[in-house]
């Protein structure tokens, strides 16, 4: 295994976070709730309001024919009132009205209160969000987990309406770019190195100095934007342009601080995308862990396939938002955390069917 020793990943000042949980953004502000309806209608995902969590669908009387109507629009006239008890018992009750309560809403966006304003805005964002959700739930049960398009779905919990395509031609012209050279090495060794040399230093993707439990860092698109994320973020950065230029890579779920196996040839490198690319022994890896006071597991130097690194990076984001205290979203990501580790559970039930 190639070595290089430089600022080994033992010196992480974040070392391995508690129960591999990370980042999330600040609770959604003027700026973000007026692109929430735009961002929405791009992609219809909001369209209809589902409950905050399935199986608590309130029970609703039957109702004359406009009565509904004329509910909805008495609660949406209700988003103004400064009360937090009013605030909480409006928003349960039109988030249980469903689709029937987005016109009103929509109506709502352009009123001229801006608390009214801001309000039904959240609500049809929530809604949107909500969406995601349900996609991120049949995306995690269905047969394959491939991480990239995982991530950018992921991404989209953000912004609903996230056009992911910029960001797939993004990590198509990484690849493009670096593909020359690529082609030109001679030694596998070398092949690492151009790769290293283009993506961490040309490019400049590296660990965010700042606050690494941001959701800029977890987020996919956000991390092509600015450069900076997790090293798992950036791991999978690194591995989708490798997987573009036909060769093989894995991530390495060392915990905490996950790394990048190249192979080329007959050779197999380990590489550290939050340290620009640089080069790891497995001795610095065991170091890495004994400074953490972790004893070494075989699994921890496996490669990871796709679905348990994407459950790795749900978690990391679910995390942030416990961080920040976004509970609501928080528990949203827990039914997609299930529906992936009841993955495993799934194929051997199906392998043990004659």
């Amino acid at each position: 295994m190639a070595s290089q020793r430089s600022t080994g990943p033992h010196n992480d000042p974040h070392g391995p976070p508690a129960g591999d949980g990370v980042p999330e953004a600040a609770d959604l502000g003027p700026e973000a709730a007026d692109r929430a309806p735009e961002a929405a209608d791009r992609e219809s995902v909001a369209a209809d309001l589902e409950p905050e969590a399935a199986g608590r669908r309130p029970r609703a009387a039957a109702r004359r024919p406009g009565e509904h109507d004329a509910r909805v629009a008495a609660l949406v006239e209700l988003l103004g009132d400064p009360s937090p008890a009013v605030w909480r018992t409006v928003r349960r009750e039109l988030t249980a009205a469903g689709p029937r309560a987005r016109p009103a809403l929509l109506r709502a966006t352009r009123d001229e209160q801006p608390a009214r304003r801001a309000r039904a805005r959240r609500l049809l964002l929530d809604a949107a969000r909500q969406r995601v959700v349900g996609r991120l739930l049949a995306f995690a049960g269905g047969p394959s987990i491939d991480l990239e398009r995982g991530l950018l779905l992921l991404s989209r919990l953000e912004d609903p309406g996230l056009d992911v395509r910029p960001y797939l031609r993004a990590l198509d012209g990484f690849a493009e770019r670096l593909r020359p050279r690529w082609e030109a090495c001679l030694e596998p060794a070398d092949r690492v190195a151009a790769l290293s040399a283009y993506l961490g230093r040309e490019i400049g993707f590296a660990g965010s100095p700042g606050d690494y439990y941001h959701p800029d860092n977890v987020y996919l698109h956000r991390a092509i934007e600015r450069r900076r994320g997790m090293p798992l973020t950036l791991c999978a950065i690194y591995l989708s342009v490798v997987r573009r230029l036909g060769a093989a890579a894995a991530i390495v779920p060392l915990p905490g601080h996950v790394m990048l196996r190249v192979y080329a040839g007959e050779s197999a490198t380990l590489l550290d995308p939050f340290h620009r690319g640089e080069v790891r022994s497995e001795r610095e890896c065991l170091e890495y862990l004994a400074q953490h006071g972790l004893a070494p597991q075989a699994a921890w130097f496996r490669d990871g396939d796709d679905a348990a690194m994407f459950l790795r990076h749900v978690m990391n984001l679910r995390g942030s938002y416990l961080r920040r205290r976004r509970g609501r979203e928080a528990k949203r990501l827990e039914r997609v955390v299930h529906a992936l580790r009841e993955r495993p559970v799934r194929a051997a039930a199906a392998s043990r069917v004659p």
